[in-house]
Parts: structure tokens; sequence; C-alpha cells
């Protein structure tokens, strides 16, 4: 070996000293290459919690805002006119039911005689409901007011008929009488006053 070749040999040596992984140099980048792992794996755990924060605080929110309408709800069940029937007193003694359609003549004359009526007893303990039974989905609306209001069997015997006045007991949940197109409003003032006089002394 000439010393060219030797020199040669000396720079591969340097060369392949310089380019090999020493154990210090794997040592540092294994740790380097841990910490970026471990800091990634951080902030995949920390992004997964704060989406999961996130899911809960919406959660949180809708359910407040249902607790919300609930309450919001209870307040009017409970300060207002609209407390549920089931439980409680009527606020009235005797419910005059109107059944009525638009094509029906005789609820055509019961209405303006019904009219009249509520005017004579504005003074007394009187609610007028008109039910409308024009077409099916008006009938069927008026079909839950009365299930609602307690009156569900009162809707099943009248079985659809319209031009008719019933006057219900409030409080015994029962009609006490029937009125219609032959009743005139004198007639049907008087079957109300007695209607009234039966719910106060049975």
């Amino acid at each position: 070996m000439n010393e060219s070749d030797a020199h040669l040999d000396d720079l591969v040596r340097e060369h392949y000293e310089l380019c090999r992984p020493r154990p210090e140099r794997l040592a540092a980048l294994e740790e380097t290459l841990a910490g970026a792992a471990n800091a990634n794996k951080t902030r995949r755990t920390l992004f997964a919690r704060s989406k999961q924060s996130t899911v809960l605080f919406a959660a949180c929110v809708a359910l407040s805002a249902a607790a919300g309408a609930v309450l919001a709800l209870a307040g009017v069940y409970s300060l207002g006119g609209f407390e549920p029937t089931t439980g409680r007193e009527p606020a009235a003694d005797i419910i005059a039911v109107q059944f009525y359609a638009e094509w029906c003549k005789p609820s055509q004359v019961v209405t303006k005689r019904v009219e009249a009526l509520q005017e004579a007893s504005a003074d007394k303990n009187v609610l007028f409901l008109r039910l409308d039974l024009t077409d099916d989905t008006r009938r069927e609306q008026a079909q839950l007011l009365m299930a609602s209001l307690g009156f569900g069997h009162i809707w099943d015997t009248q079985r659809g008929r319209t031009g008719e006045l019933l006057l219900v007991d409030a409080h015994a949940m029962r009609p006490i009488s029937t009125l219609n197109q032959d009743n005139d409003a004198e007639q049907m003032f008087v079957a109300l006053t007695q209607a009234l006089a039966q719910t106060i002394d049975p």
C-alpha cells in the first residue's frame, strides 16, 4: 500500500466515523423522538378532552334550556288560567258547550241565542265553549279539547251532533240539559238558571 492509498483509507475511515451514529447520539435522538411522541400524545389527549368538555358544556346548556322551558311552563300552569283541570276545583259552575258547524243551519240559529244568553249571564259563573265541527280537522281539535277538559265521555255520547247547546255541571262532569233551535233565548236563560241552582244545591 503506498502513501496515497493509506491517506485515502484514512479519509474513508474518518468519513465513516463522522457518519456512523454514536451511542450518545442515538440516545439523544431516541429521547428527542420520544419527547416529540409524548408531546403529540399529550396534545391529542388535551384536544380530546377539550372536545369532550365542549360536548359536555353543550349538553349542559341544552339541559338548562330544557329545564328553563319546563319551569316556564310550570309557572304558566301554576300562575295563569292554563292550570290542568285534573285534581282541582273548576272555576266555573256550568260549562255551556255549543256544538257548531258552518254548514249546519240550526247552528246559526243557536249561535245567535247563545250570544244573547252569554250577555244576559255575564254576572254568572258560566264558561261558554263553542266546538267547531265543520270539518275533520276542526272536529279532531274539538275532540282533543273535550278530552283535555275531562269531558271525553260527553263527546262520545254526543256522536257528532251539531246545532245543540249542552249545559254541563263542571263539578260533577255531567250534562244537565240539552238545548237546540226549538228553545228560544228566554227558555235557554231559564234552563241555565236552573242548571246553576242544581250545581249549588244538588
